[in-house]
């Protein structure tokens, strides 16, 4: 949401929308929010602007709404399909936001993304000039890898931003979800091969397996437990297990 103002002029409002994923509901979503700075906001006028960044994102520019009767209504938003801008004119205007915009554009090259990158460097100070690399390799993947790009830019440029800062604990956060997965699937794999081998087992024996949180002593209990001779022995290895996890 930006709020401007040219000289001598009230100000006024321009919700930029960034669309990178798909999604059938944005055009809907744009006015609910229109709709609610027009009763909340005083500054007029309220203009909208949708960004899409690729052509699966596009779900077009008019929300239309026909049942056959004179009461039909549409509504046109603004729209801007990176993919039709000129990288070539982006990377030569020297704008800092259109040249880490750039690689979306059409005829990004990876030549026009090196420009970008020394153009970033010695107009832009930091913070904003390790932002504004950071979305520049991000949206640069297809064109240069992930090494390349870091040999050009430097790390040291790269690690101080937020936005590398947020994609790390972004994928910190995807690792514990996906390895608390992994750990639920072996527990349960556990206590399937103890109710197969042993069908009398008591259920107390599932506490422990749920205290067993590190995955390779998971993985050495499942075996141990096929070759465990007695409910017993199986027993006696969970109580041990379940005292020394770390998990």
């Amino acid at each position: 949401m930006l709020r401007l103002q040219r000289s001598d002029s009230p100000a006024y409002l321009h919700l930029i929308e960034w669309q990178g994923y798909p999604d059938s509901r944005i055009l809907w979503r744009t006015l609910g929010y229109l709709a609610w700075l027009g009763q909340n906001r005083k500054e007029r006028p309220i203009l909208a602007t949708i960004i899409y960044l690729s052509p699966a994102d596009d779900a077009g520019s008019m929300l239309e709404q026909a049942a056959g009767t004179p009461s039909d209504w549409r509504v046109t938003l603004q729209t801007v399909r990176l993919w039709e801008q000129d990288a070539l004119a982006a990377v030569g205007s020297g704008a800092p936001g259109l040249l880490a915009l750039s690689p979306l554009m059409r005829g990004a090259t990876a030549e026009l993304v090196e420009q970008a990158v020394q153009q970033l460097i010695s107009a832009v100070d930091q913070p904003a000039q390790g932002e504004l690399l950071a979305a520049l390799g991000i949206f640069a993947e297809p064109l240069f890898t992930s090494k390349a790009f870091i040999r050009l830019v430097t790390k040291e440029r790269l690690m101080t931003t937020d936005l590398i800062t947020y994609l790390m604990q972004d994928k910190v956060a995807e690792f514990e979800q996906e390895r608390l997965a992994w750990r639920q699937a072996m527990q349960q794999s556990v206590e399937d091969v103890i109710a197969a081998r042993f069908p009398d087992a008591p259920l107390g024996l599932t506490r422990n397996i749920r205290q067993i949180g590190d995955p390779a002593q998971l993985q050495r209990t499942l075996q141990a437990v096929l070759a465990a001779p007695t409910l017993e022995d199986v027993a006696r290895l969970l109580t041990v297990a379940a005292a020394n996890s770390v998990g």
